[in-house]
């Protein structure tokens, strides 16, 4: 029967008991780090884990850390937020949910830090969800650039959750950004996956720009929230921090 013996923990020092283990006729210690320390080490792992899994979701620095708690709302977007909200809660409890979600509203509403938000709360959770964010003018001027000597840009498939942020923004008159457009929209209507999608156009506008067979597609795929918001929200952020 295996007995215990007295050791140091080589973390913090403190003496705990652990089983002791006879190799080649001398005796070690089973655990080398007492119980607290290996619940902190493990801590620590699943920290850096969830680090990684974050980094690769390619959000810009300036909205790393956008959340529904520091949203601060404008007049007119409380609804949007709610709708938010819930979807993101729907999907962490593991609601098959069909659709996404396509927020739109004036440049300044928010829509992009609820975007980011509603990333926060799949990536960190306890049952993460693979995501990424993808700014669609700055995503396509990539594309572009890696057909020479640039590096590409990540690949929009394969995710749970995609983000394109700005859509109707890039250069809509060009059939290759169309195209590119299209392949995206098609392929996560093919293989079922959701889509947070943000903008500034109105629907007609944004239907012709990305064409008739991308809006259809859109329309499968997302859910229309309109952010009604009546002042911007980066002159909220400015108004508060300035109080």
């Amino acid at each position: 029967m295996p007995t215990s013996l007295t050791a140091t923990c080589l973390g913090c020092g403190r003496e705990f008991r652990t089983e002791q283990v006879l190799l080649l006729g001398q005796t070690f210690a089973a655990e080398r780090y007492c119980e607290l320390c290996r619940a902190a080490e493990e801590v620590a792992e699943e920290q850096r884990l969830a680090e990684v899994r974050w980094a690769r979701v390619c959000v810009p620095g300036g909205y790393e850390q956008c959340t529904f708690e520091n949203f601060e709302p404008a007049a007119g977007t409380t609804t949007a937020v709610e709708v938010c909200k819930q979807w993101v809660k729907e999907y962490r409890a593991g609601t098959a949910l069909r659709r996404g979600l396509l927020l739109r509203g004036r440049p300044g509403a928010g829509k992009t830090h609820l975007a980011v938000a509603i990333l926060n709360q799949l990536v960190w959770s306890d049952h993460p969800r693979s995501a990424l964010f993808v700014n669609v003018p700055q995503w396509l001027d990539a594309l572009r650039e890696s057909y020479g000597d640039g590096e590409p840009p990540p690949a929009p498939s394969g995710f749970d959750v995609l983000v394109l942020d700005d859509l109707g923004a890039e250069d809509w008159s060009s059939p290759w950004t169309r195209d590119r457009i299209y392949q995206i929209l098609n392929h996560r209507e093919q293989e079922r996956l959701l889509m947070i999608v943000t903008t500034n156009c109105s629907w007609d506008e944004l239907a012709g720009r990305i064409g008739g067979p991308s809006a259809s597609r859109l329309r499968r795929l997302c859910r229309d929230v309109d952010i009604e918001a009546r002042q911007d929200f980066r002159e909220v952020l400015v108004e508060r921090n300035a109080a």
